[in-house]
């Protein structure tokens, strides 16, 4: 990867409230912010080092990140060649949503207790749980939220 390559596509569905994050970097770093919505993530390739909650974390690539709404963080490359991650921001009431679709009757909103989440068997299991029983109920429901294919948003 080389600094010509960094790039970020950040694009939002009109008429829907989820936004999406694509990027590439190897240099540039954020500096501390926080989103008013849940973030889920992941480092598709190399290293990603941020401090959130106290500490610093560190999601190299096929980890998942998960934040809560107001964690303050920041972001900076963690190895020398940088790295990619695609994010994708949700309001408590589309997670409300997707919950009850998951789990009718169940209440509340959850609270991630760390921002990086390495348990494939978990993921799995949470993606089983949420009721994406194959590849083309996931789409279906991803197409139907956001307006776009999960491969468009892929390759965006």
């Amino acid at each position: 990867m080389t600094p010509s390559g960094e790039r970020a596509a950040y694009w939002r569905v009109p008429g829907l409230a989820p936004e999406a994050l694509d990027a590439r970097f190897e240099r540039y770093a954020y500096p501390m912010h926080a989103h008013d919505t849940y973030s889920f993530g992941v480092t598709d390739d190399g290293a990603q080092s941020f401090v959130c909650r106290g500490g610093r974390h560190v999601s190299a690539a096929g980890l998942a990140m998960a934040f809560n709404p107001d964690d303050p963080h920041d972001g900076q490359s963690a190895v020398r060649d940088g790295y990619r991650c695609r994010m994708l921001h949700l309001g408590e009431d589309q997670v409300r949503g997707i919950l009850a679709d998951a789990a009718p009757g169940t209440a509340g909103l959850p609270l991630f207790d760390t921002p990086v989440v390495d348990n494939p068997a978990l993921a799995r299991g949470a993606a089983a749980e949420a009721g994406f029983a194959d590849q083309a109920h996931l789409t279906r429901w991803f197409t139907r939220t956001y307006g776009i294919t999960p491969a468009a948003y892929r390759t965006a």
